[in-house]
């Protein structure tokens, strides 16, 4: 006789063997695997964490502390809220030069707090498309109307905010708040935000001021600004933005993440934010790390890093994208960089490459690099669009140029042998 368990785990294991078939089983490699490759996959943009820098930096800091206490104990909303807690959001809010700062466990659980909590009943939010899933998961809990426009499209949100205002007095007079949800690098395509543009489309179509600009910075935290301090910092836009959110899980090469904003903001997160009220608050080892790598960003060192990495990321696109093999794969059809047309022209690039191959083929070029000893990852669907499956490659401060050589040349290798492959087959039969 079958148990509950046994039939609910013949029907995951369906869905499972369904979903390998389809080539869209998530089946992450292991740590021995990853220890043999070149890494040119992970979120360690700055090289913090694998150059072993965060982690002497962290031994320093914790000397400073002889009689920590590891756990938090609690809830901020109870007693977890410790005097380590109040030091970090301190000195990070004025590190990103905000009025306030909260710290949280991690990015995905600030954006379910921020977009499920904050956004009121008759307030909008009009997002990117392309906005992280915990965006989109704390909408879904929210209770304000969602509306997307296109990716990095100005006229769409132009479009969508007018739409809204026709059909919706109380926005046109002012009295509901409209969110503009944006990220600044987006993870998938590794493009950027045409931020000053959507500020002045919010602006012109929103005369009353009846908006909140809110920008998720995960990948740009520590990787640009004065110091490391942001995508925002760099523009200036400190005080147009409400709300910004850095993680530290990316450039930070450590875990967590800080939600900037005001403090009528940050109590009602510690009031109605469901993944804050019951969640452990952060542990003094979590919040030791961050201090450790923000430190790093302001040092010499830091500096260094960023620049090292922007310089790799214009070797790597330079090299990729001037060989004769990367054209002939283009007109093919092979492949193609999402960025090409727009890197030259942007202040900073993102560290994200995304190369768009031909439908059913990403899995096997990774598998290419993987046996070169490079590891990448590919991105299939439901992550992106069926007809963009790609491979996502990052690029790191402390990647050299003859692994940045290297991997550009399996790319081409590969390409060629695509071309080859397809000059072989035979073509219709005539009549």
């Amino acid at each position: 006789m079958s148990t509950g368990l046994d039939i609910l785990c013949h029907k995951l294991q369906a869905a499972l063997d369904n979903r390998r078939e389809e080539g869209r089983l998530i089946d992450p490699p292991s740590a021995a695997t990853l220890a043999k490759m070149t890494d040119f996959s992970s979120n360690d943009s700055l090289s913090l964490s694998s150059s072993g820098a965060l982690s002497m930096a962290f031994l320093r800091e914790l000397r400073k502390h002889p009689n920590f206490t590891v756990g938090s104990t609690s809830s901020r909303i109870l007693d977890g809220t410790k005097q380590y807690l109040e030091h970090i959001e301190r000195d990070l809010a004025q590190f990103h030069r905000a009025e306030s700062a909260m710290f949280f466990n991690s990015g995905y659980d600030a954006n379910v707090a921020v977009w499920s909590a904050i956004p009121q009943p008759g307030d909008f939010v009009v997002y990117d498309e392309f906005v992280h899933a915990s965006i989109h998961d704390g909408m879904r809990q929210g209770r304000a109307t969602t509306v997307p426009f296109q990716h990095n499209d100005c006229e769409s949100l132009r479009d969508c905010l007018k739409d809204i205002q026709a059909g919706h007095r109380a926005v046109s007079e002012g009295k509901q708040v409209v969110f503009i949800s944006l990220e600044s690098f987006y993870s998938v395509d590794g493009d950027i935000t045409p931020v000053l543009e959507i500020v002045n489309v919010v602006r012109d179509t929103l005369p009353l001021g009846n908006y909140v600009l809110a920008i998720d910075e995960a990948h740009s935290n520590g990787v640009v600004g004065p110091n490391g301090s942001g995508f925002i910092c760099h523009y200036g836009l400190e005080d147009v933005f409400g709300i910004r959110l850095q993680t530290c899980g990316k450039g930070l090469g450590s875990t967590g993440a800080v939600l900037l904003a005001n403090e009528t903001i940050k109590l009602a997160l510690l009031n109605y934010g469901r993944s804050v009220i019951f969640s452990t608050a952060p542990s003094f080892l979590t919040v030791l790390a961050v201090k450790a790598g923000y430190d790093l960003l302001a040092s010499e060192e830091g500096e260094k890093r960023r620049c090292r990495l922007q310089k790799n990321l214009q070797f790597f696109y330079q090299t990729l994208t001037t060989s004769v093999e990367w054209k002939h794969a283009k007109e093919k059809g092979i492949f193609y960089l999402l960025t090409e047309k727009t890197w030259r022209s942007e202040p900073f690039l993102a560290p994200i490459a995304a190369i768009v191959v031909q439908p059913g083929k990403a899995k096997e070029l990774a598998h290419h690099l993987h046996q070169a000893k490079y590891w990448v990852n590919p991105m299939t669907f439901p992550l992106v669009p069926k007809d963009k499956n790609r491979i996502r490659i990052v690029i790191h401060a402390d990647n050299t140029e003859s692994q940045i050589e290297g991997i550009v040349r399996l790319l081409r290798e590969w390409a060629l042998g695509q071309i080859r492959l397809g000059e072989r087959k035979p073509g219709p039969a005539r009549m």
